[in-house]
């Protein structure tokens, strides 16, 4: 059997100057980022430091690929570019870290040079600050010499790296020339002790084949969740679907928008693939995960209107009748699956029926 995967290695900052200038993307049915500023924190201390941070899985593309591209969130758009790699496992940490290190997104990230020359932990020198509180307290080159602190962002990009800041640094320095040789030796001590590994770092890389099949990619897909990486059902099935046409993120927000009220109660979309489950079900009907997972496109393509329609009108029903009218107020949030899989089945809400009532 042909090989269909190679190991490498890539060095961080070759990775996101790749990510800027579109050579790398992602394939389109991979979930949003959702790592939280805190947990990019810890990546960034773990790799001044030099420790592991997990490997890399890429894909080559090619004309005939079956995905679609897209940018990294905070990246140049692709504009119909065609990267040359798509990233199938390494989403979250080299968003995190192209987000820091070229000073996108919602964060700014920074290093406490002068805690580190006064001896603190490296932990409690790296820290980071919402986007408008970063520009009051850090935007000029002023601000961050007087206080040491060295923005991520310098380091890689086309600030021209840790020596150009440093020499616009010291020339703001009110220090007599003699403290401030002494200064600048101490600095570079520093950066050799921390951030030389950021520079250098590298991840181990996996790369698959352009000809590795769509089914080949979406059982990779499961055997990562199955060991640890955190992709939902919904993920998978995404996946999954993708080869055959069937774009459930497009369904998906499709469903909020015809629907207001599905988004309006923040709705897991694995409840509603649950309820496909059930409707669709050829013996017994059951939604556990296997259950969900090993559906087919046909349920998703018989069960998935029905069903949307179905969760409106429990959503409806549970507003209008019940007097739920905050997502927080439904005290037993899976009671949708199985009433939009009954009102699926049934045709909708069409209410009760009274008979006349006779007057004697």
């Amino acid at each position: 059997m042909a090989k269909i995967f190679y190991p490498s290695s890539e060095k961080l900052k070759y990775l996101l100057e790749s990510i800027h200038h579109r050579e790398i993307a992602l394939p389109d049915f991979q979930r949003d980022f959702v790592w939280d500023p805190r947990e990019t924190e810890e990546l960034i201390e773990s790799i001044c430091q030099n420790f592991p941070a997990g490997s890399l899985l890429r894909i080559k593309n090619s004309d005939s690929f079956y995905f679609s591209p897209r940018e990294f969130s905070g990246a140049p758009s692709l504009n119909d570019h065609a990267p040359s790699y798509l990233i199938l496992d390494g989403q979250q940490r080299l968003t995190s870290l192209y987000q820091a290190f070229y000073g996108v997104g919602n964060h700014r990230y920074f290093i406490d040079l002068q805690g580190l020359l006064n001896g603190l932990d490296l932990e409690d020198c790296i820290f980071y600050l919402r986007r408008s509180d970063a520009k009051k307290q850090f935007n000029s080159i002023d601000q961050q010499a007087k206080a040491l602190v060295f923005p991520f962002q310098n380091l890689f990009g086309e600030t021209g790296g840790f020596e150009v800041w440093l020499d616009q640094v010291l020339e703001f320095s009110e220090q007599p020339d003699g403290h401030q040789k002494t200064l600048k030796k101490r600095l570079r001590e520093t950066r050799k002790q921390w951030l030389t590994a950021a520079e250098d770092y590298e991840f181990p890389m996996v790369t698959l084949s352009d000809d590795t099949s769509a089914s080949a990619v979406c059982t990779i897909f499961e055997t990562l969740n199955r060991t640890g990486v955190k992709l939902s059902v919904f993920d998978l099935l995404a996946a999954r679907f993708w080869p055959d046409e069937v774009r459930l993120r497009d369904l998906w927000d499709q469903a909020q928008k015809d629907h207001q009220i599905i988004a309006d109660f923040e709705v897991d979309p694995y409840y509603l693939l649950q309820s496909v489950a059930i409707v669709t079900a050829k013996s017994a009907p059951s939604c556990k995960r296997k259950d969900v997972l090993a559906m087919t496109v046909e349920q998703i393509k018989d069960g998935w209107g029905p069903v949307v329609r179905g969760l409106a009108d429990t959503l409806r029903i549970l507003r209008n009748d019940c007097g739920v009218v905050l997502p927080q107020w439904l005290p037993y949030n899976t009671i949708l699956i199985p009433s939009a899989a009954i009102l699926a089945s049934a045709g909708g809400a069409k209410g009760p029926k009274s008979a006349p009532t006779e007057i004697n």
